[in-house]
């Protein structure tokens, strides 16, 4: 399995009461404190050489993406499941393109899809559980709104100076260290400004505060600034390239549209362009693991490194409305083994696991989505079914009021993708029975990238 875990063995003689106080007192000065609970699990570890190998599987899985686009915009007219797949692709497009004063943003040379280059503009966080056959995608959003990198972050640099791990733990993997190259590398190191777009929320500031300082602290004069939706505008520098980040989804976008407007106007003029096509925003619509999944529909220009990819990181996946008989009847039967969500929705919105419902429940969920159509209310409303995937357990130390003591708990692992790199892994307690209440209270394990001595 990669990458592979290792717990970080722990002094035996450390003081877990002091270890467990100087915890406590560094999460009190976090901004998401209450997010997660307020024991400490011990970090665990993986070897450079998975890491790097996982990351070339992700960056496979991400090329395939390419190549299901790569055919679209080029008008493949295949018949079969694939003419069902675009006709469904077009209703997310609607949605997933309108982005005010933007529109689709620069063209996208095709055949730039197939190349090297593409990995360039490879943004993400793929939510990743750890299975006992191996890591499994179960969401890719591979687009530029991923939030969220403060919080591993911090238990990352929390965990380096309770438990002080040798340097070679320490070298590399830091989430926001990654980031913060991944922008040098960008900028080809000469000096620019990366304007990140944001909804003016004051939880939203309060998290970014940090985040800021961390990216501007560079050698490159790479100077990162974040707009919110309303501030006042600010005059705009013009003597230094600008890029345009899309931090937040169109979905938040179009919950405060006529600000967003407003701030897009008054950057447009002075940014070269964005960091992310506006365009290969579709690829985070969970509608491209189906495709993918259904080996009937996949793009034959898919080569074996990329096929290895999708048959091993992605779970079962498909549409619901496009199911025969035969199948939907083995989702009604066996609702344990599957999970229902829409293909665009956020932060475990929409999200229906069969193990939590009854049968009646889960046959009534099932027909009566089966039945909706693919657009609702002016929003796309495409319905997948997705393999369960019951995470693999692990034997972890937990440091709590009673003790230090072995928790066995499942893991899921979502490495930070940018620019074609794996610069971080955010990791979180994962339970057996899933529980949606864990999307607001995760439990971080820092997880460092240990190189070869």
């Amino acid at each position: 399995m990669d990458p592979v875990l290792h717990p970080l063995i722990v002094d035996s003689g450390v003081d877990s009461r002091a270890v467990l106080d100087g915890f406590r007192e560094r999460l009190a000065h976090m901004a998401w404190a209450h997010e997660t609970p307020d024991t400490l699990m011990a970090p665990v570890w993986s070897a450079a050489s998975s890491v790097a190998h996982f990351e070339k599987r992700l960056v496979a899985l991400y090329r395939a993406h390419c190549k299901v686009l790569h055919a679209l915009l080029m008008g493949d007219s295949r018949g079969g499941p694939w003419r069902e797949y675009v006709k469904l692709q077009r209703v997310v497009a609607a949605r997933s393109l309108d982005w005010p004063v933007l529109g689709e943003d620069a063209a996208l040379e095709p055949e730039m899809l197939l190349t090297e280059r593409a990995t360039r503009f490879l943004f993400g966080r793929p939510d990743i559980v750890l299975g006992p056959d191996g890591p499994k995608v179960v969401e890719t959003n591979f687009d530029t709104a991923v939030g969220g990198q403060e919080r591993p972050d911090g238990m990352w640099t929390m965990a380096a100076e309770l438990f002080s791990p040798p340097s070679e733990y320490l070298a590399t993997g830091r989430p926001l260290a990654g980031m913060r190259d991944y922008f040098a590398e960008w900028a080809e190191g000469a000096p620019c400004q990366v304007h990140w777009i944001m909804k003016n929320d004051e939880t939203v500031r309060r998290e970014l505060a940090p985040l800021l300082a961390t990216l501007n602290d560079n050698p490159h004069r790479v100077e990162h600034l974040i707009h919110y939706a309303g501030d006042a505008l600010a005059p705009l520098r013009t003597d230094v390239p600008s890029w345009l980040h899309r931090a937040c989804s169109i979905y938040s976008v179009n919950r405060d549209r006529e600000r967003f407007t407003a701030l897009l106007e008054h950057l447009a003029p002075v940014v070269k362009g964005c960091t992310v096509p506006v365009v290969l925003s579709l690829l985070e619509s969970k509608l491209f693991l189906a495709w993918l999944s259904d080996k009937a529909a996949r793009p034959a220009t898919l080569t074996a490194e990329e096929h290895e990819a999708v048959d091993t990181l992605l779970p079962w996946t498909r549409v619901l409305t496009l199911l025969d008989g035969s199948e939907r009847e083995r989702v009604r039967r066996n609702r344990g083994d599957f999970i229902l969500k829409k293909t665009d929705s956020h932060q475990a919105r929409d999200v229906f696991f069969g193990c939590n419902l009854s049968e009646e429940e889960w046959s009534s969920l099932l027909e009566a989505r089966g039945r909706e159509p693919a657009e609702l209310n002016g929003a796309s409303n495409i319905w997948v079914l997705q393999e369960r995937v019951r995470p693999r357990e692990f034997n972890l130390l937990e440091y709590t009021d009673a003790g230090p003591v072995e928790r066995r708990t499942g893991l899921s692992c979502c490495p930070y993708l940018m620019g074609g790199r794996l610069r971080g892994l955010e990791t979180w307690v994962t339970p057996a029975t899933p529980n949606l209440k864990m999307i607001r209270h995760m439990q971080f394990v820092a997880h460092f990238i240990r190189r070869s001595m």
